[in-house]
């Protein structure tokens, strides 16, 4: 596969840490050929530094559109990927107004009761409400907590946040064939994100999953994919060859079912943009 692309990375439009601009610069720095910046339920990667597309080529860069969507099957979240649409579609639009909409309404709650709860601003609204943030996420308020050295690590914060700052809002997510059919309908390509965290995390069977997926119109699987995280290793990826073996199984997996096969670090900051995109060469 081509190491010089990345089609999973995020900016502080949802949960990552730095601008596209920051990103693209970091891209360039690494090599990268083309890249994709794939916020959770938000465009505004897209929108708010004017024309990104034309910034990226003068690194050399090739940028096309992509967004990361929240979606259910079965009963789980699982997230699905999409490329290469319509920026200006009406109904994804529509779509991310509502999702939005409600993620706001959600963390400022939350971020009420954290501060209640300690007796002080141990989240500052300012640091969340950030002129170009699309989406407001637990992140957002996980990550403020560890800053005040309330938490040791961000799955006990997060814990400690679902059981102490539950609000009654919810924000519903798309059956995984309806957010298919929208990005399709947008003109784009559905990829599925991280798979490997679906085959090591729920019980559902990846292979009957896409056997009812494709013909919906899911165009292909993320494969390359850092699922072993050195600081925070998952269970189910202790090493790296935990995760090559993952990867090499869902290879295998994209060319038997002819699917597109997509690369991506997922990447919140620049210097795991990097990171990954060095170890790969």
């Amino acid at each position: 596969m081509d190491t010089k692309l990345d089609l999973h990375l995020h900016t502080l439009v949802s949960d990552g840490k730095a601008t596209p601009l920051e990103m693209i610069a970091a891209a360039g720095e690494a090599g990268l050929k083309k890249i994709s910046f794939t916020d959770h339920d938000a465009l505004g990667a897209y929108r708010h530094w004017g024309d990104l597309f034309a910034k990226a080529g003068e690194a050399g860069i090739e940028l096309i559109s992509g967004i990361e969507l929240d979606t259910n099957y079965r009963d789980e979240e699982l997230h699905l990927l999409g490329y290469g649409f319509h920026l200006g579609d009406k109904a994804l639009h529509e779509r991310l107004r509502l999702v939005q909409g409600l993620r706001r309404q959600r963390v400022l709650r939350q971020l009420e009761d954290i501060n209640r709860f300690f007796g002080r601003k141990v989240v500052e609204r300012k640091n969340v409400l950030l002129p170009q943030r699309d989406s407001l996420m637990k992140p957002h308020l996980v990550h403020a907590m560890l800053d005040q050295g309330l938490f040791p690590e961000y799955r006990e914060a997060a814990k400690w946040l679902s059981a102490n700052a539950a609000v009654p809002i919810h924000v519903p997510k798309l059956p995984m064939a309806d957010a298919i059919a929208m990005i399709v309908r947008a003109g784009g390509e559905a990829i599925l994100a991280h798979p490997g965290y679906i085959v090591a995390e729920t019980e559902i069977k990846l292979e009957e999953m896409l056997a009812e997926l494709v013909p919906l119109g899911l165009a292909g699987i993320e494969v390359d994919y850092p699922y072993y995280q050195e600081k925070e290793p998952a269970p189910a990826f202790p090493d790296k060859a935990a995760e090559a073996a993952m990867v090499e199984r869902l290879r295998s997996l994209a060319a038997g079912l002819k699917l597109k096969a997509t690369r991506g670090s997922d990447a919140h900051d620049p210097e795991a943009l990097k990171k990954y995109a060095l170890e790969s060469k």
